[in-house]
């Protein structure tokens, strides 16, 4: 139990990666407050965690795009919990849509709002609440595709590219109120979009994968985890890439000549 009497707040956390690294965090003994953008969707996350008999979760909605919804979701989170100890930054407008020529101002700014400026307005609500206590830690979910480009996704490349500079300005600028800032950079991960994929799809994906299958949200949630834990407490500004080995790779195996 390295959570006990933590609080944790996670924000995507309605379904896939987000609701499993809110599990593995609940499941540790702290007390999660779940955010995702609609009640609805926060109201199907919490109901989900119960059923498997988890008691210490609440539903914080809110887009955190908007300033306004940020700064009501943690008025709320004070008056109960007085305080939060981890913040993780899993929310993402995953920016599919045309290539670079193709993509309008709107849509890339739609997906700067939600990856980037959304990150920045919640990291910086957390920080003032942990700021002055006992430190605290924030992990951003950034992606591999930061530094290793994949075709058609311009904004939600850029997004990323900017949580990567992001954590590091953090980290810096943290530090010296005790609080830690580093970024899990995921690869493939199974989400309920895999269950659209066809068939060889799925496996050509599987097949460049060197350790032969896409992440779990467990997989994030335990990389999270670790780098929210005493185990890491001297770890700060980095970013742990969590792909089963895509990036130390040249080219894709149905690539090579």
């Amino acid at each position: 139990m390295r959570f006990r009497n933590k609080i944790v707040l996670v924000t995507g956390a309605g379904q896939n990666t987000g609701l499993g690294i809110a599990e593995c965090f609940v499941a540790e003994g702290a007390t999660v407050y779940l955010n995702d953008r609609t009640p609805e969707a926060v109201d199907r996350a919490v109901a989900a965690l119960r059923k498997r008999g988890f008691r210490k979760i609440h539903g914080v909605p809110a887009d955190i795009g908007s300033s306004g919804e940020v700064e009501e979701m943690f008025r709320h989170i004070k008056t109960r919990a007085k305080r939060i100890d981890v913040l993780v930054n899993n929310a993402a407008n995953l920016g599919i849509g045309p290539g670079f020529l193709k993509t309008k101002l709107e849509f890339f700014e739609m997906v700067i709002r939600v990856n980037l400026i959304g990150t920045f307005l919640v990291s910086q609500q957390a920080a003032q609440l942990m700021a002055g206590k006992s430190g605290g830690v924030i992990i951003n979910i950034g992606s591999a595709v930061s530094t290793r480009a994949i075709r058609d996704k311009t904004a939600y490349l850029a997004s990323k590219g900017g949580i990567d500079a992001l954590t590091i300005s953090m980290a810096l600028d943290l530090g010296p109120r005790g609080i830690r800032v580093n970024n899990v950079a995921p690869g493939y991960i199974h989400s309920d979009r895999w269950a659209t994929l066809p068939k060889n799809h799925a496996q050509r994906r599987r097949q460049n994968v060197p350790l032969g299958r896409e992440a779990t949200p467990e997989d994030i949630g335990r990389a999270v985890l670790f780098l929210a834990s005493a185990d890491a407490s001297n770890i700060t500004g980095i970013r742990l890439v969590v792909d089963g080995g895509c990036c130390a790779q040249h080219m894709p195996k149905d690539s090579d000549v």
